[in-house]
């Protein structure tokens, strides 16, 4: 291809920007240039892999200061070999020639590719972009140029001349693009656009949509997202109610050719809080666009079970692209056809909240939100799905109450209550959610050795759960279990109490004992606390030396207080009445 006017120019201009107003960027003739990609919003390019193929190299620029007003490309053997098949399998697509690619006397193939308008031939540039990916003939990808991959936003890659480029994206649309010419890095599309174009980088615009899903928690003072996984796990507790976050980018319907957005959010041991769902833009949190998103969760949209999906989407292989999609129980919806129209390419933020009913350290509580776009190539449709899952657990303690004499004798209708930040706790014993209570006279009171639940300890329990409190379902943080009533015939001075806490992952639960006795309370294992009761002082050394000393000293100083007053009021009577007797003894002596 030779020198071009600045018409000709708007054409290889547009080739350049292929993909969704992707920016040229032609450049002086030199020895080696480079191509920026970049995730949309500032998106991470983690998950897509890129190759490098070259299309063909500048020439005859004219420049002007930082502007390009006309250039050339000029393929090489390969590369025009290559092109020249595309444009052939690109004008076998359909049977018209409406859409065809046209070949331009004086122009070598690769120029034949440049020369696509981009305003006005937006079919054969998404036709030549497919078929230059599946011609046989595509050469190898440039030197450095093959698989590669960034967890970064942003990827700079050389390229061995100034010209025409060919990327394609594992997780996205191909993109054409060129590099900048020198200095000059601006183009206009045609000598009619009013708006220049930076060159030499584009915006990676995923045809998959990768959701991030994440639970928001207070830890250590802090609300942080976390992703529910074996590397960052979160415990709730059951009857908790947290707070999720959804980032997923909506789908191009420019460029990648996005015509369905749908979302749906489903659940396990988990219920959607109804009308606690929000959406925002990101990096624009004042920015609320809930308005635009079609809620479903089984009483929106006139309670409707499941969104609709249109029946004439079809696959290559005639199968429905867009069928219908079904709300989960306990879930949401969300039809994003505004969305697309609205904010396509764009990252959106969706917050909600959901209710913790259920989980375990077996058996997690989890919620896993899934993503449906569905993309067409102008004749068929291809549906492409993404999905992000986040874990929730919680966790078990057992408490085993003992006789500190004998710790082999376990010892039933010892009373409990617990707290957690300063509340207390009530718990359900039919749903198994725990819940604040309004004071302590209305938590909920554990029996060691009461297997259901009815306050008292008889053969209606299970006598293999003798001295047992299971305590099921709680999540991070620190707890008090404080013993409220000792068994019968033991002391009354000298309940426990001991602090339970429970990181994230639940693997190293501590227990501490606290009050004037802490040593009545050990760890037997990661989810075994045993817990002492005393018959009388004389055992209380058994269990803790010299802080058992203390305690007896600290009951004892009563006594001593009381018998010391009772010696210092007895010598004082004694000495009264000799004082009596003194002053009223016998007169004559």
């Amino acid at each position: 291809m030779r020198r071009k006017n600045l018409g000709v120019t708007a054409s290889i201009c547009a080739a350049a920007m292929l993909l969704a107003g992707l920016a040229v960027a032609p450049s002086a003739m030199a020895a080696g240039a480079t191509i920026t990609l970049n995730g949309a919003d500032g998106n991470s390019l983690a998950g897509h892999t890129f190759n490098v193929y070259q299309i063909g190299t500048y020439t005859d620029q004219i420049l002007n200061g930082t502007q390009i007003s006309s250039l050339g490309v000029r393929g090489t053997a390969a590369s025009n070999a290559w092109a020249a098949d595309a444009i052939s399998i690109a004008n076998a697509y359909d049977p018209g020639t409406y859409d065809d690619i046209a070949k331009v006397y004086g122009y070598d193939d690769a120029g034949n590719i440049a020369n696509i308008k981009m305003d006005s031939q937006t079919r054969q540039l998404r036709n030549i972009s497919k078929a230059l990916s599946q011609s046989p003939r595509k050469p190898a990808a440039i030197q450095g140029g093959a698989n590669l991959t960034t967890t970064q936003s942003t990827l700079t890659i050389n390229v061995p001349a100034e010209g025409l480029y060919y990327i394609t994206d594992s997780a996205g649309n191909p993109i054409m693009i060129g590099t900048k010419s020198g200095n000059a890095n601006i183009m206009k599309n045609d000598a009619k656009d009013p708006q220049w174009r930076t060159l030499g980088t584009a915006v990676v615009k995923s045809k998959s949509m990768r959701a991030d899903k994440k639970v928001q928690v207070q830890r250590n003072g802090a609300t942080v997202g976390k992703d529910g996984t074996t590397n960052d796990p979160v415990g709730v507790t059951v009857g908790d109610t947290v707070t999720n976050t959804v980032e997923v980018t909506v789908p191009n319907k420019q460029a990648a050719s996005a015509v369905k957005f749908k979302l749906i959010d489903q659940p396990k041991g988990q219920t959607y809080v109804k009308g606690s769902l929000s959406v925002r833009l990101k990096n624009a949190p004042r920015t609320d666009i809930t308005a635009d998103a079609v809620i479903y969760d089984g009483t929106t949209q006139n309670n409707a079970k499941s969104i609709p999906g249109d029946l004439a989407l079809k696959t290559a292989d005639n199968r429905p692209a867009d069928p219908d999609l079904a709300i989960p129980q306990g879930g949401w919806g969300i039809d994003g056809r505004n969305l697309l129209d609205k904010y396509s390419n764009r990252t959106i933020v969706i917050t909600y909240k959901m209710t913790v009913d259920k989980a375990s350290i077996t058996d997690p509580a989890n919620n896993t939100v899934h993503t449906y776009g569905t993309f067409t190539d102008g004749v068929r449709f291809t549906t492409i799905t993404d999905q992000d899952k986040v874990d929730i657990k919680a966790y078990d303690f057992t408490l085993r109450k003992v006789d500190a004499g004998n710790v082999n004798t376990l010892l039933d209708g010892a009373q409990f209550q617990i707290q957690r930040d300063g509340k207390w706790m009530n718990l359900d014993w039919n749903t198994g959610k725990w819940s604040d209570a309004a004071n302590q006279g209305s938590a909920t009171v554990f029996v060691t050795g009461d297997t259901n639940h009815d306050g008292t300890v008889d053969n209606r329990d299970d006598a293999g759960q003798r001295g047992l409190i299971r305590f099921k379902g709680l999540g991070y943080g620190t707890y008090t279990v404080v013993e409220t009533r000792e068994p019968a015939g033991y002391a009354s001075y000298a309940k426990p109490t001991f602090t339970v806490t429970i990181d994230d992952a639940g693997t190293s639960i501590q227990y501490r004992g606290t009050g004037t006795v802490p040593n009545l309370t050990s760890r037997l294992d990661n989810n075994t606390v045993q817990v002492k009761n005393v018959a009388n002082l004389t055992q209380l050394p058994q269990t803790g030396g010299v802080l058992a000393f203390a305690f007896w000293l600290a009951c004892a100083m009563p006594l001593f207080a009381i018998g010391g007053t009772m010696a210092v009021r007895g010598a004082r009577n004694r000495r009264d009445a000799l004082m009596l007797t003194h002053d009223g003894g016998n007169p004559a002596v």
